[in-house]
């Protein structure tokens, strides 16, 4: 499918064009999907948009779902997509990626346009600039879960029967309640952590309109009535996603995280699903790293680009360095304020 010229769409994320791309392309995930990039926008206020470019045919050629952000503290900028580990654009070949990226780099080039901060690898080329900070893992499904399993870490294995042996039980849901009883664990962890939790309402809207309309589901993994680990996943077309986990401090010895895993994984085989996304971690995090490349997932480099703008530093600055003391030595609700005032400026 040729390209006529590099010429720039800016779509609504219901236009046919974007939904025609993003049911056709094998790549497409459920953050391509457009009821996501409208759950980021009514949540925090972002304004949503598609940017493509125009094909010779008057389709999309190429195109990926965007944001504006205007905020006080890290200024204005469009970002694909907030919130969200990873969002390569939408093609029919390499050559509609070529001239996307020209366009983003013309655009920035504009004094209207802010910086551009793409959760992707665009073609190379001056004006662009790479930087790579966190690495993604992708584990390969099929309908054979013996065969899936034949590429587990014996550790993982033997972790899995752990769980089983010791009475670890998971509850698989769709509701409001299951959402609510993860949210409970997710606070505790964040706090552990010293990271600001998301406003209640993201996980409220992501319930109504993800969730509860056959996109996601929650898994809870307890041993008798206490809650060890819970997780949300995601799934559309042929990706199951992981993104979002939390664990209690005690019962981790009872290896629930290990039959959690093992329970999504046995549901997307059963399924029909090729892929299990396990979702991005910091180079630094060793230990995480170990425990999803244990799966027998493939570690692959998580390269972002930015347009208009230099990379961010690597680690966090100080100010972020204080802000998770204070958050681990404060009440819980230290940690909600935080994530109400001050989570939408860093999407």
């Amino acid at each position: 499918m040729g390209i006529l010229e590099p010429e720039m769409l800016f779509l609504d994320l219901d236009d046919a064009r974007w939904r025609a791309l993003t049911a056709t392309d094998p790549q497409a995930h459920v953050f391509h999907q457009p009821t996501w990039a409208k759950l980021l926008a009514e949540c925090y206020g972002y304004r949503p948009f598609v940017i493509g470019v125009r094909s010779a045919d008057n389709s999309i050629g190429a195109g990926l779902p965007a944001m504006e952000i205007g905020s006080l503290l890290t200024g204005r900028r469009w970002t694909s997509l907030p919130f969200t580990d990873h969002c390569a654009p939408l093609h029919y070949g390499a050559e509609s990626l070529g001239c996307l990226a020209d366009g983003l780099v013309h655009l920035s080039r504009e004094q209207s346009t802010p910086r551009i901060e793409l959760r992707c690898e665009l073609p190379s080329q001056p004006g662009i600039r790479f930087y790579s900070h966190q690495v993604l893992h992708m584990l390969p499904l099929c309908r054979d879960s013996d065969s899936v399993a034949s590429r587990f870490h014996s550790t993982h294995r033997r972790n899995i029967k752990v769980a089983q042996k010791r009475g670890v039980h998971i509850e698989r849901g769709e509701k409001r309640e299951h959402l609510k009883a993860f949210y409970r664990l997710h606070l505790r962890t964040r706090r552990r952590q010293g990271i600001p939790i998301q406003p209640w309402r993201f996980f409220d809207l992501l319930g109504s309109s993800l969730i509860e309309k056959g996109l996601g589901f929650v898994l809870l993994a307890y041993k008798d009535d206490e809650c060890l680990a819970a997780a949300v996943f995601l799934h559309w077309q042929r990706t199951l996603t992981y993104k979002y986990g939390a664990s209690a401090e005690k019962g981790l010895d009872l290896r629930p995280n290990n039959l959690l895993f093992w329970t999504a994984i046995l549901w997307g085989c059963d399924n029909g699903y090729t892929r299990f996304d396990m979702g991005r971690t910091d180079l630094d995090n060793t230990g995480l790293r170990a425990f999803k490349t244990g799966w027998g997932a493939d570690e692959m480099p998580l390269t972002y680009s930015v347009i208009g703008s230099a990379p961010p530093a690597l680690g966090p600055g100080r100010p972020t360095r204080i802000a998770r003391t204070v958050i681990r030595n404060s009440p819980g609700w230290v940690c909600r304020v935080a994530g109400e005032l001050l989570y939408k400026h860093f999407g």
